[in-house]
């Protein structure tokens, strides 16, 4: 049977004309094009951590051909030769088509280090990339799901732009898988998972790359690249955890968190984990973490289960384990237009990965779950 897909992770990016219609001192800080003799130029945001640690100045930009789609694979960035990116809906929607994909959630930014952008310049940002979102995609929300740009620095402020973005038919929201200097379990978060519940607008954490420990050796080594991206997808737990112990799920039964690209068959071991420390073994209980112990009033997997997912491209493991998980946990997206991910190749990628696998368990995996989850009609 050939299913329909949506994808959880789809990735586009606002075109670089748009930091033009900020007030001029805010344009440093997100990627814009210069003109030079007569050459198009795209110039990256300030980050002057960076140039101070190490000495090193802001690049001058890369030169890049003036053209519609040579901006669109440059803006989104990490291309694969088969893919032809566009700012176009109606061009986007024709080319994940030929993936086999109806529905899609589409993601902009995934991941914000800290290079020095004032919290109002940010937010500023955020409100002229969401109304670009709204009105380029006005037509298509049935079929998509833009992700709504969060000016995460500032929480109250990014309670006022969720809410206003949803209001114009955006979700969900975007924001980093940990932020390890303010981390999801403290106070200061609250008003966002309030809102976000409020409004059932679910919460996209996209695999970022945030999760070297301050003072890590850097030094380039054989394979870096495949143990930094496993790290990222396992570490993904740790923020689940950080939601679940905190009373963050108990307390808004509505919210729900969407692990994004960072695999899914740790979610199993996540929840075993969590469940055996908390309900049976004598660490849970000499930490307090234990049925009457914890303040949780049922074991991490009911809040695991009930409200947290996790995404992926190729993951045979996380599929055989969804008797551990449930199936409303698992989504499956391609990762367009990226080299690491499925495009335009889902359809092998998926009948080899879903092998024996009941057709209505597919389905729920590649399409409702989503459908549901993010209000798209495919």
């Amino acid at each position: 049977m050939e299913h329909r897909l949506i994808t959880t992770d789809c990735h586009i990016a606002p075109p670089y004309s748009l930091t033009d219609e900020l007030p001029e001192s805010y344009r440093e800080y997100f990627p814009r094009l210069e003109r030079r003799h007569g050459e198009t130029y795209v110039v990256q945001p300030r980050h002057p951590a960076m140039e101070v640690a190490m000495m090193v100045e802001r690049s001058s930009g890369v030169k890049v051909e003036d053209s519609p789609a040579a901006l669109a694979r440059s803006a989104v960035g990490n291309v694969c030769a088969e893919a032809s990116p566009s700012f176009e809906p109606a061009e986007m929607l024709a080319e994940l088509e030929r993936d086999g994909v109806y529905g899609a959630v589409l993601i902009g930014r995934i991941s914000v280090f800290d290079n020095g952008v004032p919290p109002e310049a940010d937010t500023a940002y955020c409100r002229l990339v969401n109304d670009w979102l709204a009105d380029i995609w006005a037509p298509y929300l049935d079929r998509v799901a833009p992700g709504i740009y969060l000016p995460f620095k500032d929480v109250a402020a990014s309670v006022a732009e969720l809410e206003r973005a949803a209001a114009l038919g955006l979700r969900p929201a975007l924001l980093p898988d940990g932020i390890f200097e303010r981390p999801y379990y403290l106070p200061e978060w609250e008003p966002l998972w309030e809102a976000a519940a409020a409004l059932k607008v679910p919460i996209t954490m996209h695999v970022g790359g945030l999760r070297n420990p301050p003072g890590m050796d850097l030094t380039p080594y054989a394979g870096r690249g495949f143990v930094g991206w496993y790290n990222q997808c396992v570490g993904m737990g740790e923020t689940l955890g950080w939601l679940t112990f905190s009373g963050v799920f108990e307390r808004h039964p509505d919210l729900h968190v969407v692990m994004t690209e960072g695999y899914a068959a740790w979610l199993s071991f996540a929840i075993q984990f969590f469940d055996h420390h908390w309900l049976d073994s004598r660490f849970g209980k000499l930490a307090g973490l234990h049925a009457g112990g914890s303040k949780l009033e049922a074991p991490p997997s009911f809040y695991l289960k009930r409200q947290t997912h996790a995404t992926f491209m190729w993951d045979p493991l996380a599929i055989r384990a969804r008797d551990v998980t449930g199936l409303d946990c698992l989504l499956w997206g391609n990762d367009y237009p990226h080299n690491e991910g499925s495009f335009p190749f889902s359809r092998e990628w998926n009948d080899k990965q879903f092998a024996g696998v009941p057709d209505v368990e597919v389905d729920a995996i590649v399409r409702s779950n989503a459908a549901r989850l993010f209000g798209i009609s495919v």
